[in-house]
């Protein structure tokens, strides 16, 4: 039995997992290898083309990969179709780590959004996006330049005793692409032959990690344009020109357009929105916790800053996107 710490609980698995904190604690939460048929399970609660929930369970499963049902927030029986040796090949971990732990945090009770967050000096501050916007790739260079990593693709967040949120960090690694890995490669390893279904790597990002809980002060929504996109787009091409602070909108240098960053203050209405749309209970207990889940993204509204960050997709943009960061959260770089 191999023994871990994330998110704030202790952890014992059947299954090695690459790139967590090892623990001896007492388990918060065991994960086993067993028989999971969904096949069995009668009048669900809600029914996806790959998951269904039943009470206190959840069932995954993944064609050629295996199946998974998480039970309670305290169980997670694991069943592989792929054999857990063969390291080299796709194979159920990513899911474990991923979509399966996200789960059991909401059954926890945890806020659970699709995010990352390092912590910048007052507290964590967190990017939220799509698929592909850039959150693992912003989280990375941000760690690069001396920021802790605190989550990658999971955001665990409670409220403290005076309703401040707080992120239970994760584990101490970022999934990258090939080429974001690329980047960034002089200042980290890549952990296991495992990747993800998207064919990502999991990199080291281990040095100034902790385990403790950290006081969530930002929230930034990723928004990534190409450059042609941002020089046909009236709003930033007239900001461009300008060089100036208009609706809002931080412009980072007036002389340096179709390259730069920026951020924006969305409305109240436009922040709940996609709060919502990036926790992870929208996508599977949209009938049976969405009251809940609308009311932890509207404390969590109350209670933090939400800016959309404007990301131009160009790796050689990055250390003005660290810019346009560090002044936005009042540093100095």
């Amino acid at each position: 039995m191999f023994h871990y710490k994330a998110f704030g609980l202790e952890i014992s698995s059947e299954i090695e997992l690459p790139g967590m904190i090892e623990s001896s604690g007492n388990s918060d939460v065991k994960i086993t290898l067993g028989k999971v048929d969904p096949t069995q399970v009668t009048l669900a609660d809600v029914e996806g083309p790959n998951y269904l929930v039943k009470g206190c369970d959840v069932y995954l499963w993944w064609d050629t990969i295996g199946k998974v049902r998480i039970s309670n927030g305290k169980e997670v029986t694991v069943e592989p179709e792929r054999d857990l040796e063969s390291s080299d090949e796709l194979n159920i971990i990513p899911f474990i780590l991923g979509p399966v732990m996200a789960l059991l945090l909401h059954q926890r009770g945890f806020l659970v959004l699709h995010g990352s967050a390092v912590n910048m000096c007052r507290g964590a501050v967190a990017f939220l996006g799509h698929r592909g916007n850039g959150k693992s790739t912003t989280a990375i260079h941000l760690y690069v330049e001396g920021y802790p990593l605190v989550a990658d693709d999971i955001l665990a967040i409670k409220f403290d005793n005076k309703g401040s949120p707080v992120v239970y960090p994760g584990y101490p690694h970022v999934r990258l692409s090939e080429e974001a890995y690329n980047q960034v490669k002089g200042h980290t390893d890549i952990l296991t032959p495992i990747r993800t279904l998207a064919g990502k790597v999991f990199c080291d990002a281990s040095h100034g990690f902790s385990t403790e809980p950290v006081n969530l002060e930002r929230i930034y929504v990723i928004e990534k344009v190409s450059k042609d996109e941002q020089d046909n787009n009236p709003e930033i091409r007239d900001e461009n020109k300008t060089g100036k602070r208009d609706k809002d909108i931080l412009v980072v240098d007036g002389t340096s357009n179709k390259t730069e960053s920026r951020i924006s203050v969305l409305k109240s209405q436009e922040n709940l929105i996609d709060l919502i749309r990036h926790s992870v209970a929208n996508r599977i207990f949209q009938q049976t916790t969405q009251k809940e889940n609308l009311i932890l993204c509207a404390q969590l509204l109350n209670n933090v800053t939400v800016k959309k960050l404007v990301l131009v997709h160009s790796f050689d943009n990055i250390q003005d996107m660290v810019r346009v960061v560090e002044e936005d959260v009042g540093i100095t770089p």
